[in-house]
């Protein structure tokens, strides 16, 4: 019988053989038919075991010339995104009940296996993310405004200030866009802090432009989105469910993200070198637009900042993650010099707007 057959105690046909293969290849396609996550957690694997994500590109210490004929600048504002459930479950309280968190979230997995939705994969904001947001929503609405001098917006950053900035990052001033990591926790924390801007904007003119290239570097499953290629993603369900702006948040969700840059989640190719190329080659292609507002994640910010700031700065932004909901902005300069591309964020041009830098200790490092 068939379990002899497994046993090697007796042969088995070469027509049971196939047929047994072929239920089992059956069955697994069915698994991947009726558990939309199986492909994911399969590929997360994978992703895991073979992948060299951490390749940014190297710095160097070329001189830029700003004056050059063909040298280009764009403002760029960083937003962190706020606190995630993830980090509920690995980074917060007594790591003696470690274990005890992770089953709990395991339980609740479970009963997510068949939606569109995950504690792990693509890792939503939890409670304490979303109280950060609603508090970067409030600072920036409470700045007075900036850019009152006519032409005052075009300046580079390095010449503004933080109620100048602000002003253009809520869109009261300058031509601007913003963009986000595919992951949901830097959506919603750029849907949530920028929601009074969507507010008294137009839905054809403002839209967040959803990047693969804006993925998060790390190879760990909270860093691989649940939302496939050219689609947007669900809200949250929690998220949904906010008390007094829920419904603003799933409306955003369906009216104001643009997936045409959401390739899906990042390959084995696409290493954080090619995405930052991705990325800048987006920027400097945009017409009529003066600062580039992004939502996104703290690895991908830190090595953003030490790949184009010199190779000899000591900045904080090289070896510190920006704070949750934190925002900083800078000036990124491109050029072509002597047949060489020059990409620079100048150390001095970088300015802490809100919540700034994680620094250990009580001193933060000098800024160079």
């Amino acid at each position: 019988d068939a379990s002899q057959a497994v046993l090697g105690q007796r042969q088995l046909a070469p027509e049971s053989l196939l047929w047994a293969l072929l239920a089992i290849l059956g069955l697994v396609l069915l698994v991947f038919l009726v558990v939309p996550k199986a492909k994911l957690q399969l590929w997360s694997f994978f992703y895991f075991l073979g992948s060299r994500d951490k390749k940014p590109e190297k710095p160097n210490d070329i001189k830029l010339d700003r004056n050059g004929q063909h040298c280009r600048r764009m403002k760029i504002v960083f937003i962190r995104h706020g606190e995630s459930q993830w980090n509920s479950v690995f980074n917060k309280g007594w790591k003696i009940f470690l274990p005890i968190r992770l089953v709990r979230a395991l339980i609740k997995e479970t009963f997510m296996l068949f939606k569109r939705d995950s504690i792990f994969y693509d890792s939503p904001l939890n409670d304490v993310g979303l109280k950060q947001g609603w508090d970067l929503l409030t600072f920036l609405a409470s700045q007075p405004a900036g850019c009152r001098e006519p032409g005052s917006c075009q300046k580079p950053v390095e010449d503004l200030q933080v109620e100048d900035i602000v002003s253009i990052i809520r869109g009261d001033a300058g031509e601007s866009v913003v963009v986000s990591s595919i992951l949901r926790r830097a959506i919603s924390t750029g849907l949530l802090a920028l929601s009074p801007r969507l507010l008294k904007s137009s839905i054809t003119k403002d839209r967040v432009h959803l990047m693969t290239s804006l993925q998060e570097i790390s190879r760990n499953v909270d860093t691989l989105s649940i939302t496939p290629a050219r689609k947007v993603p669900k809200i949250p369900p929690e998220e949904a469910k906010m008390k007094n702006i829920g419904d603003l948040m799933s409306h955003y969700y369906k009216t104001r993200l643009d997936h045409k840059h959401n390739l899906g989640n990042k390959s084995f190719g696409m290493k954080a070198n090619k995405r930052q190329n991705a990325f800048i080659k987006w920027v400097f292609d945009q017409k009529e637009v003066d600062c580039i507002v992004v939502a996104g994640h703290s690895l991908w910010f830190r090595e953003f900042f030490k790949s184009y700031m010199p190779k000899s700065s000591q900045h904080i932004a090289k070896t510190a993650k920006m704070a949750n909901c934190g925002v900083v902005a800078f000036d990124l300069y491109y050029n072509v010099q002597h047949g060489t591309k020059v990409i620079r964020i100048p150390p001095e041009s970088v300015k802490e707007i809100y919540g700034g830098f994680e620094v250990k200790g009580s001193k933060k490092q000098k800024k160079e």
